[in-house]
C-alpha cells in the first residue's frame, strides 16, 4: 500500500480481534504504531507481536483523562500521529436486548465504551492530526448500524448507528484540514469478541447462513480495509463507509 511506510499510527482495542491485526497490518505496511487497551496482559502480548518498536498504552477508552494522555505519550513518543483507529468496542451478548427488556446500565456500557470511546479517540487524535498538517481517522463500526441484522443487540446497533454519524459529520467538518476520516463495516468475523457462537457448531451454522459468502471474516481481512483507507492510496476517500461483511447486507 502506497504511504504508509514512516506513518504514525495509534490503533484503540489493540490487544485481540480486528484492533490487534490492525496494528499488525499498518506495522507490516511501514507504520508506526502505538497499542491502546485496557487489558494491561494482553496489550503487552500484542505489543511484542507487532514488533520491538511498537509502543503499549494502557488506558480505557471510557476515561477522557487517560485518552488524552496516552494520546499526548503516543504523540511525544512518535514525533507526531498520523493515522487513529477508534475500535475499542464491547458487546454484552445475553445482557443487550430488545428495548423493552434492556437495563439502562447495559445500554450505558456498551454506549460508553463503543461511541463514547471512539469520540474520545476521534476528538484527541484530531488534535495530533491537526497539529501534524492531516492525516486519517478510520472507525471501526458495524452493518448493526446501518441495517436491522443484529436482533436481541439494540444497544450495540444504536451505539455503531451513532459511530456512523459521527464518521460522517466528522468527514464533512474535517476535510478542509486535510483529515478525512472513514469507517470500516466489518459483518461476522472470527474474533474473542464473537466466542459465543464461533466455539458452538449449531449456533455456527445459524449465524453464517444468511452470508453469501458462507465463511466468517478472518480479523487479517477487515485490517487489510482499515490499512487502506489509511494510506495515501485512498486520499480521494472520506465520508465513506467501507462495508467488509461477505454479502450479509447485500441480499
Amino acid at each position: 500500500m502506497r504511504g504508509l511506510d514512516g506513518k504514525r499510527a495509534l490503533v484503540t482495542g489493540a490487544a485481540r480481534g480486528i484492533g490487534r491485526a490492525t496494528a499488525q497490518r499498518l506495522a507490516a505496511e511501514g507504520a508506526r504504531v502505538a497499542l491502546l487497551d485496557v487489558d494491561g496482559e494482553a496489550l503487552a502480548q500484542a505489543t511484542a507481536a507487532v514488533g520491538s518498536d511498537a509502543l503499549a498504552l494502557h488506558a480505557d477508552v471510557r476515561d477522557e483523562d487517560a485518552v488524552r494522555g496516552a494520546i499526548e505519550h503516543a504523540t511525544d513518543a512518535l514525533g507526531g500521529l498520523d493515522v487513529v483507529v477508534p475500535n475499542a468496542a464491547i458487546q454484552l451478548v445475553g445482557a443487550d436486548d430488545r428495548a423493552d427488556r434492556l437495563d439502562r446500565a447495559v445500554w450505558q456500557e456498551t454506549v460508553d465504551v463503543n461511541l463514547t470511546g471512539a469520540f474520545l479517540a476521534a476528538k484527541h487524535g484530531a488534535r495530533a492530526l491537526l497539529a501534524g498538517g492531516g492525516g486519517a481517522i478510520v472507525f471501526i463500526a458495524s452493518p448493526a448500524g446501518t441495517h436491522g441484522i443484529a436482533r436481541g443487540l439494540q444497544a450495540y446497533s444504536a451505539s455503531k448507528a451513532g459511530m456512523v454519524g459521527l464518521v460522517r459529520a466528522m468527514a464533512a467538518d474535517y476535510a478542509a484540514d486535510a483529515i478525512r476520516v472513514n469507517a470500516v463495516l466489518p459483518g461476522i468475523a472470527e474474533t474473542p469478541m464473537n466466542r459465543w457462537w464461533t466455539e458452538d457448531p449449531a449456533l455456527r451454522e445459524q449465524v453464517l447462513a444468511p452470508v453469501p459468502l458462507g465463511r466468517a471474516a478472518r480479523a487479517e481481512e477487515i485490517a487489510a480495509v482499515a490499512a487502506f483507507l489509511a494510506c495515501d492510496d485512498a486520499s480521494y476517500v472520506t465520508g465513506a463507509l467501507w462495508t467488509v461483511d461477505g454479502g450479509l447486507t447485500a441480499v
